[in-house]
């Protein structure tokens, strides 16, 4: 029950400087989010220029930050201009991301990200360490159960399957979202792009398909070209491994969608079309 995205690595060309491009990872951020992403995949394009290429790094490394409870983001990041405009950067307010109640009183089975700061010390974002006999790393976060609260905390790792509920995402990078979407077969592949057929066509045969995969991959194009244009080295090999080719914004009144609007949109659409039967439970659960 999954749900991932595909953006490609020319995402942040119509930024003009870091304060845009924080802005704009900042709505992408937010989307992902609120749609429940588990996965997000950065394709490459080859369409950035060397100078551009340093916009990767910067997609990864921001996200991935968002993706950070605050507590834990001194410990994980150090200083770096990367980060200059990490302030203004909205909270994401998933129940991974608990703000200003991380100090409040923990119970058995609450689940916490946390990092090692010594051996056999975790910090989960409570007031004092927690005594942990195994190793975990001190960079990237470690998901936590608690077990006992008294007389003392126990924790144990739990695996990302096992939480039960949206957790926030993991980001990857990949040469080829061709080869990427090969490995797919089992997972329905939607491509959202203006030459789609119109969303509203195709709906039944689509949550027909994803009630068998019960897991959906949504590809998008770039900020000033779409898809196509975006991978034609791997066109050909591209339109065998996508299910369905659809346009979420049928006779849109301007030239062109921003990328940001893009995944609004078309993941709400999904959203309330097909999401009863892709992701875990959000902030509020359905009743």
């Amino acid at each position: 029950m999954t749900l991932e995205v595909a953006i490609p690595d020319t995402a942040l060309i119509d930024c003009s400087d870091l304060r845009q491009k924080t802005v704009k990872l900042g709505l992408l951020g937010r989307a992902f989010a609120v749609f429940k992403v588990d996965k997000i995949w950065l394709y490459k394009t080859e369409k950035l220029s060397q100078r551009q290429l340093r916009d990767v790094e910067l997609i990864m490394g921001l996200l991935r930050y968002m993706d950070t409870p605050q507590y834990l983001r001194k410990r994980i990041f150090p200083k770096s201009p990367m980060l200059k405009y990490a302030g203004i950067l909205p909270p994401l307010r998933t129940q991974s991301h608990p703000l200003g109640e991380a100090s409040k009183p923990i119970t058995e089975e609450d689940i916490r990200w946390g990092v090692q700061v010594r051996a056999g010390k975790i910090d989960i974002g409570l007031d004092q360490l927690v005594d942990f006999s195994e190793s975990v790393s001190e960079r990237e976060p470690t998901q936590f159960r608690i077990v006992k609260t008294q007389p003392r905390i126990k924790l144990e790792i739990i695996g990302h399957t096992e939480i039960g509920k949206y957790w926030g995402w993991e980001i990857r990078k990949t040469p080829s979202i061709s080869e990427e979407l090969e490995k797919m077969s089992q997972k329905t592949r939607i491509a959202f792009s203006r030459n789609g057929v119109d969303y509203n066509r195709i709906e039944s045969e689509i949550k027909s398909t994803v009630s068998g995969t019960r897991a959906v991959v949504a590809l998008f194009g770039g900020p000033r070209r779409g898809i196509s244009k975006l991978v034609s080295r791997e066109l050909s090999s591209l339109k065998q491994h996508v299910d369905f080719w659809v346009n979420t914004i049928p006779d849109q009144g301007t030239e062109t969608v921003r990328l940001e609007e893009a995944l609004l949109i078309s993941l709400g659409i999904l959203n309330n079309s097909v999401g009863a039967l892709l992701s875990e439970p959000g902030y509020y659960e359905s009743i």
